[in-house]
């Protein structure tokens, strides 16, 4: 049977990230990692087959909160849009910071 050549969401996550999806394998370290600096409270994906857009909120503590910013604002560029708001807690003391993140996939035709 033949390969079937890239479409849709495929091509697009291809084009962006320059190889195909991650492997499920790959998508469990990065959570991991990323579970040792923040937490996640909620999250939702949209988009089938592939992801076009991501929102969560996150719980950074205050000492690990600029990194964890600092890394998400990397991830914007020409190919995809980031937005999020930071919400600081814990007067008069911050303990830590809420933080609610779009990533959003620009399909340019």
């Amino acid at each position: 049977m033949a390969k079937e050549s890239a479409r849709g969401s495929t091509k697009l996550w291809q084009r962006v990230f320059e190889k195909d999806a991650p492997t499920h394998e790959e998508l469990t370290k990065a959570v991991a990692a990323a579970g040792e600096s923040y937490r996640v409270l909620r999250w939702w994906k949209y988009g089938q087959p592939a992801i076009d857009r991501i929102t969560a909120t996150l719980d950074v503590g205050f000492q690990d909160a600029g990194q964890v910013i600092q890394n998400i604002i990397n991830a914007h560029g020409k190919e995809i849009q980031v937005n999020l708001d930071v919400f600081p807690y814990g007067i008069p003391n911050p303990e830590g910071v809420r933080i609610d993140v779009v990533f959003e996939r620009q399909v340019q035709q």
